[in-house]
């Protein structure tokens, strides 16, 4: 019987430290690193690019079509739920308001905003949907990165190339498309229709 639990021990162990070594996320100590360090944030890009989203929503409101005045509600539901996570501190395998990571973060948007349920986990949540280029994005689609193509980044797309991003660098914020950063590692986008039915 003790033979048993100690290979059992045994085997534990040895997949975790195999695993913490195969982790895209920590480094030779096993201390977990910024994957996005060398993203430079541009305040003044999201502040431009949510006046614009505004702007647009104003003339949408007055002659829009009944799918831009859903885009509208959602958009709204989106920053909403952004501005109850805003400034959180990124943590790898957080799920709380003392620390959360990417998958954590567009789980949460998604349970707050579609009454939805998405897989903890990346890989998991892209295989939700249905795969959509850049330019058909609309709100509430997850964004698919793969920064230093080498560890998989979800957030969740609200207009006007921003999105609510779980950032290892600069906790929750909103992001765009049109960053330099992660334009060059988005892959696509992953509109999950299951999860728009059931709001």
């Amino acid at each position: 019987m003790k033979k048993n639990i100690f290979l059992v021990l045994s085997i534990s162990i040895l997949s975790f430290v195999l695993n913490a070594a195969n982790d895209p996320y920590s480094n030779d100590s096993g201390a977990y690193v910024n994957f996005d360090a060398a993203y430079e944030h541009d305040q003044k890009l999201i502040d431009n690019k949510v006046d614009e989203l505004r702007s647009e929503q104003q003339q949408y409101l007055l002659t829009g079509s009944f799918e831009q005045l859903d885009n509208i509600i959602l958009e709204d539901a989106l920053l909403k739920t952004f501005d109850q996570w805003k400034g959180t501190k990124y943590r790898f395998g957080g799920d709380s308001e003392t620390g959360i990571d990417c998958s954590a973060l567009t789980r949460r948007v998604y349970r707050s905003v579609f009454s939805y349920e998405l897989p903890r986990v990346s890989v998991d949540q892209i295989k939700e949907g249905s795969i959509v280029d850049r330019n058909s994005l609309k709100p509430g689609d997850i964004l698919y990165f793969r920064p230093e193509n080498r560890v998989n980044h979800v957030a969740v797309y609200v207009g006007n190339s921003l999105f609510i991003n779980a950032s290892s660098s600069k906790g929750v914020i909103l992001s765009s498309l049109e960053s330099n950063y992660w334009g060059k590692y988005f892959l696509y986008g992953v509109r999950v229709s299951k999860a728009r039915t059931s709001k």
